[in-house]
């Protein structure tokens, strides 16, 4: 079962804020109990140090040390006096602060004894290792010793073992601190949950606005629009949705008109024919001559057409063959200017054409050629006579430019984007000639379609002539599309 994305990014938040509080709050009580025992150790090296030095004071009186073997008493004694409180015996001795310590409690009130019960951790020792007062000696090891000296001399030592796990007062304080900490974990975990979720629903729904277009895009509506909300990434998203959306719309609209233009192309020519054979078959007219000829004109017409036709479908499919060979580029394209030459002088236009030097390229010429055939038989057709058609092409690093100009009448600025559109003819601005044969209206999309599979370039713009001017950017050594 697949969840959705609010809850697959609920549990993912949710999850790494848990591990999170889970991993801060371990580190947390670990470094706490680790911290609070390092606190222990530290107060008991002090003690210890103060607590040598009071023994010392003691032992400089009697470096043998039979004040504290021979009296059971004496480790009380010594311990109420490094407390800080003044008992009856007590041997003299300077004040717990005088001896490196801070000193204890207030003024006229005897300060308390110190927390971790040291009486039943120490032992004294003589400097056999023998055990002269404390703490009886147990088999673990002590934390930490202090060697007693008089004149530089060892007479004793001092032993302090460790302290067992906190209780009382200690066993308290960290009870308190883990307490707070596994609430705060619960209380972090709980609102993060609930920041989780409120996030996940706050992602999804652009998301889930995605969803509903793309499936009524599926359906074949084009008029929803997304507002682009979310992070970036999603609103960039929505956008693009946006202009795949336009593009499907523009698409669909041209497909519609593309069929209806297909076939009133093919509707003409036919009726034609059709009205000249039923002619000839009710003998209202003869088989003549002139007859044969315009259904000749006719049938190479319909021929035309759907040969325009397969070449255009074959390139928007990736088929278009090209068979690419080294060649004279400027021959190739005089060749085609010189034959085209004569028909403009017979509509009367003048074509000038300024041929650059000789120019080794890798094309399929068969192609240039028909590209040639394209664009000088479009600007022909729709130049007005008298007129002027200017072709000229030079090289230019490793692309030959070739650009072919002509007079008025010209297209309109939004006409220029559909110039190669197939089927579209810009009538209301370039008229035909009267008497001209009927182009197929594909003839410029199949120039588009040959300079892509040569890698070049096609562009339309207004001329300063007044009429159109079309620029070819070829490649010399152009390859095979892949």
């Amino acid at each position: 079962m697949r969840l959705r994305i609010a809850h697959q990014l609920s549990l993912l938040l949710a999850a790494a804020v848990v591990l999170a509080v889970l991993a801060v709050g371990g580190l947390s009580m670990w470094n706490l109990r680790s911290g609070f025992i390092d606190y222990l150790r530290q107060r008991d090296e002090e003690q210890l140090t103060r607590l040598m030095q009071l023994v010392e004071r003691h032992a400089a009186t009697d470096p043998s040390m039979a004040w504290i073997g021979n009296d059971p008493d004496a480790m009380r004694r010594l311990m109420d006096e490094f407390n800080g409180r003044d008992t009856s015996g007590r041997r003299p001795g300077p004040p717990p602060h005088a001896l490196g310590g801070p000193p204890f409690g207030k003024p006229g009130r005897p300060p308390p004894p110190p927390p971790g019960g040291l009486p039943e951790r120490v032992s004294i020792l003589d400097a056999q290792g023998r055990w002269l007062a404390g703490a009886p000696l147990l088999a673990a090891a002590p934390r930490a010793v202090r060697a007693i000296k008089v004149n530089g001399v060892e007479v004793a030592r001092i032993e302090l073992r460790e302290e067992p796990d906190p209780e009382g007062v200690d066993a308290r304080f960290l009870q308190r601190q883990y307490t707070g900490l596994a609430v705060a974990a619960l209380c972090t975990i709980a609102a993060a949950l609930l920041v989780a979720f409120w996030v996940a629903g706050r992602w999804s729904r652009p998301l889930l606005a995605l969803q509903r277009a793309s499936r009524d895009i599926a359906q074949g509506q084009r008029n929803a629009r997304l507002q682009p909300t979310g992070a970036l990434e999603i609103a960039q998203l929505m956008e693009d949705v946006n202009t795949m959306t336009d593009e499907l719309a523009r698409l669909e609209k041209a497909r519609r008109l593309w069929i209806a233009q297909i076939s009133h192309e093919l509707r003409t020519p036919l009726a034609v024919l059709r009205g000249e054979i039923e002619s000839i078959e009710d003998g209202a007219r003869q088989p003549t001559p002139e007859v044969m000829a315009s259904l000749r004109d006719e049938v190479l017409q319909l021929t035309r057409l759907v040969n325009d036709l397969h070449t255009l479908s074959m390139a928007e499919l990736g088929g278009l063959r090209c068979e690419f060979q080294p060649g004279d580029a400027s021959a190739a394209l005089l060749r085609v200017a010189q034959r085209f030459a004569p028909r403009a002088g017979q509509r009367g236009l003048r074509l000038d054409i300024a041929p650059a030097p000789a120019i080794t390229a890798c094309w399929d010429f068969g192609r240039i050629e028909q590209l040639m055939n394209n664009l000088l038989d479009n600007s022909l057709r729709y130049t007005a006579a008298p007129g002027r058609l200017v072709l000229r092409w030079r090289q230019v690093g490793q692309l030959l430019e070739l650009t072919l100009e002509d007079t008025a009448p010209g297209v309109t600025p939004e006409q220029l984007p559909q110039l190669f559109d197939p089927l579209f003819r810009a009538d209301a601005a370039r008229q035909r000639r009267g008497g001209e044969p009927h182009g197929s209206g594909l003839g410029l999309s199949i120039a588009q379609a040959i300079v892509h599979a040569h890698r070049g370039r096609i562009e339309a713009s207004a001329s300063a002539l007044g009429g159109l001017s079309i620029r070819v950017s070829l490649p010399l050594q152009a390859t095979k599309t892949s």
